[in-house]
């Protein structure tokens, strides 16, 4: 992207090689010249204290320097000093900016250009990143129930929600109608059918209760499923259209008071969502796996392969109730598939019943498509020392609506670290390598504005990426969520365990250990006594960045009162009233995101955890092995000779081999920080040299193991996602799986496909082992 940094980073590369020597050779110091370079490095730093100042862009003041100057001589005590700048204030100002106002994808140009100069404002190189995705807009909408013998037309949907007194959010003329960004063109009638949350394991049960799809218009819930994996199940299953709606049961009235009395949905809220089918690939339909540029080629959209070819439309519960009335004592009783089948409408006097109904639906979606202009907001802060070398930190800035909680809560955060970063800039502090600030636009439509701008950067992301950090909502309820990287691991520990929780006495990884145990269904992770961390809920902006490119990726963000998520009530109001009303969390999560940047443009010596990794591999193979085992006794592969891969001998040991090359790893971190330490602070210049070498491979063994995993290939049936051992699979609807490829084959039940497949993973995990061992 900066040409500029693309020539540093490859004159860097070329003296790297010319500096690095094999680790064996390093550290053969005496006990006495182990002395001698503490003397002298105490020396150095003593020095760094007097000398720094001057060297810095500008000198501190008398007041600066106390702050500057830790106990441990001369260091900058950072962490204080973030934690001193950060303002509530300036956290509520920026949320209430914007907040302002709905700020769909490429709508709300003011947006992106008020981002951009609060960048330069800053003293930030920034600029916007034009794409030209295909985007739709609502035009019209219909749902009626109608007697097709009469034509009697018995219920109309409002499709409309309610203007709550006191909140500017909910009749702000820009607000959008409903409706489903990427849905299908049309106008369709058919009988009425529940299908609980639409998974393909909810169809499957309609199946064998008997109970026919074809033709028929589908109501699903919200929830478990992405609401693209609704509509496409229901497609395959032969329906004509979808009604995706929000039950109490899920995030309303049953969770506790609804709004604007309490956090939780009320009854004319309407969720918009996109159904993308962001599982085949994300990112705009037209231009698959490069940019959409101004001139780039697009294919034609019958050709498009991330698109549902059946219209739908979002309904609020209210709108949801005369539905579901007309299916009750139709067909089969929910109940009697499975108790989960019954939502929290009961209290409304609805009995769940499956249909088909005898009355007839009409749902009439019509939308215009065209190609839209849509703005990502990218700024730079220049490392001093390996300005090559680059964290990402992101969030997307587009919203359905004002979208306090997503993403705006994390759009105030991205600002206030942009403001703050400036602040200690002023104060002499500079990153030793570059932080990128990334606000996307387009990705409530299917993460448009990150996918485009990564397949555009890819090279020099794989080239010069130490990670990328995302925080999406950063504040929509008060329980701590991560999904990452393993190697994040230990570095997530140890930042939490330094930011306070809000109004407690704990910090915020306490809170996050007692959730985590107390939600895990693994035993393992409740032996550990450490909070959870899983790769497989990545999402978000983090998809481009970990599954295609293989940039080590972190999402995270306080979640829990969902219950206003893409509706108009997703409001300042709503936030200061029941979520957030002292910025605290807000606090907490700017705390959070903010030092891990600190941590990881900063540390001398990556705290990335190669070994993490290597032992969660060996984690994710058994809990596979259990899977097939399962599967197995399911019958669903019984053309398999099960027996041949029960066992996957070839993962285990490529496994092992990786993780006794991850022992190397740590062993030369404690061989640089015993023979030079992390800052080769010695004046000896091929001592220097080799500690700089060494260093040098350390840091770049930790941060590029991630793409180490990355199969060209791209994952069986879902090319465009590369990562081999975490990807979208045929064994879930919901998150991530283990090995997809593999996965994807057992169930072609072909016993040569599988072999291949499990040796191409091992083959990957063999040359990821090789890596680490590379000095």
């Amino acid at each position: 992207m900066f040409d500029a940094e693309k020539q540093l980073l490859n004159s860097d590369g070329a003296v790297e090689k010319q500096l690095r020597p094999h680790h064996e050779q390093l550290g053969r110091a005496t006990r006495f010249r182990r002395r001698t370079v503490t003397v002298l490095l105490s020396l150095a730093a003593l020095v760094f204290v007097f000398v720094a100042p001057a060297l810095l862009p500008r000198a501190p003041s008398t007041s600066d320097t106390d702050d500057l100057q830790s106990s441990a001589g001369g260091l900058i005590d950072l962490t204080r000093l973030f934690f001193n700048a950060l303002s509530t204030d300036h956290l509520r100002t920026n949320l209430e900016y914007y907040t302002s106002g709905t700020h769909a994808a490429g709508a709300n140009k003011t947006q992106a250009a008020h981002t951009l100069e609060y960048f330069k404002k800053q003293g930030i190189d920034a600029e916007i990143v034009e794409y030209f995705p295909w985007l739709n807009r609502p035009l019209s909408q219909r749902v009626a129930v109608f007697n097709s013998t009469t034509h009697e037309v018995l219920f109309e949907a409002l499709l409309r929600e309610d203007a709550i007194p006191g909140d500017p959010a909910s009749v702000d003329p820009n607000n959008l109608a409903p409706f489903h960004a990427y849905s299908a063109d049309g106008n369709v009638t058919g009988q009425l059918v529940y299908a609980n949350y639409g998974s393909n394991d909810d169809f499957n049960a309609l199946e064998q209760a008997g109970i026919s799809v074809n033709d028929a218009v589908v109501i699903v819930r919200y929830g478990k499923v992405h609401s693209s994996v609704k509509v496409h199940a229901a497609e395959l299953a032969g329906a004509r259209g979808v009604l995706i709606y929000s039950d109490p049961k899920d995030d309303g009235y049953t969770k506790g008071k609804d709004y604007p009395v309490g956090p939780w949905r009320p009854e004319s809220s309407i969720r918009r969502d996109s159904v993308l089918l962001h599982r085949i690939h994300p990112g705009d339909p037209l231009t698959p796996g490069y940019p959409s540029t101004k001139n780039s080629q697009r294919i034609d959209p019958d050709n498009a392969v991330n698109l549902c070819r059946i219209p739908s439309l979002p309904l609020s519960y209210r709108d949801a109730l005369p539905l579901l009335s007309a299916i009750q004592n139709h067909g089969v009783a929910a109940s009697n598939i499975s108790s989960s089948w019954v939502g929290g409408l009961t209290s409304k006097g609805i009995e769940y019943w499956t249909g088909p109904s005898t009355l007839e639906v009409n749902l009439e979606n019509r939308v215009e498509y065209r190609t839209v202009a849509i703005q990502n907001v990218v700024g730079r802060i220049k490392g001093w020392e390996d300005p090559g070398q680059a964290v990402i930190i992101g969030n997307h800035r587009d919203a359905w609506s004002s979208g306090a909680s997503d993403p705006s809560s994390g759009s105030a955060v991205l600002l206030e670290l942009a403001r703050v970063f400036s602040e200690l800039g002023k104060l002499g502090w500079r990153p030793r390598r570059t932080i990128i600030l990334g606000s996307w636009d387009a990705a409530e439509y299917g993460l448009i504005g990150s996918t485009e701008w990564v397949e555009e950067n890819i090279d020099w992301l794989r080239a010069s990426a130490v990670a990328y950090v995302n925080v999406g909502a950063a504040v929509g309820g008060n329980a701590f969520a991560v999904t990452a990287s393993p190697v994040f691991q230990n570095l997530l520990y140890a930042v939490t365990k330094q930011v306070p929780y809000p109004h407690s006495n704990e910090t915020v990884y306490d809170v996050w250990l007692r959730q985590s145990l107390a939600t895990s269904l693994d035993a393992d992770a409740s032996a550990k006594s450490r909070p959870a961390i899983s790769p497989f809920e990545l999402n978000g902006d983090t998809i481009a960045f970990a599954m295609h490119a293989g940039i080590s990726s972190v999402d995270m963000g306080f979640v829990g009162s969902a219950g206003a998520q893409h509706s108009n009530f997703d409001s300042f109001k709503r936030m200061v009233s029941f979520v957030d009303p002292d910025m605290q969390l807000h606090l907490a999560i700017a705390q959070v995101w903010g030092l891990l940047a600190i941590r990881l443009a900063d540390d001398p010596v990556l705290d990335l955890c190669t070994m993490c990794y290597a032992k969660d591999i060996r984690h994710i193979i058994r809990q596979f092995e259990k899977q097939m085992r399962l599967r197995r006794s399911a019958s669903v592969a019984d053309s398999v000779d099960m027996s041949t891969a029960k066992k996957l001998r070839r993962l285990h040991a490529a496994q092992r081999q990786l993780e006794t090359n991850a022992r190397i790893v740590e062993h030369d971190k404690r061989h640089l920080r015993s023979v030079y330490g992390e800052e080769c602070q010695m004046t000896g210049r091929r001592r220097h040299a080799s500690c700089l070498a060494l260093r040098a491979s350390i840091n770049d063994r930790v941060s590029k193991l991630e793409q180490h995993f990355i199969d060209p290939d791209g994952v069986l049936g879902h090319e465009w996602y590369k990562h081999a051992l975490i990807g979208p699979g045929p064994w879930t609807d919901a998150s991530f799986q283990a090995f997809p490829g593999l996965a994807a084959a057992l169930d072609t039940g072909d016993k040569g496909i599988v072999r291949q497949r499990e040796k191409s993973i091992a083959d990957i995990i063999y040359e990821a082992a090789w890596f680490l061992r590379e000095v």
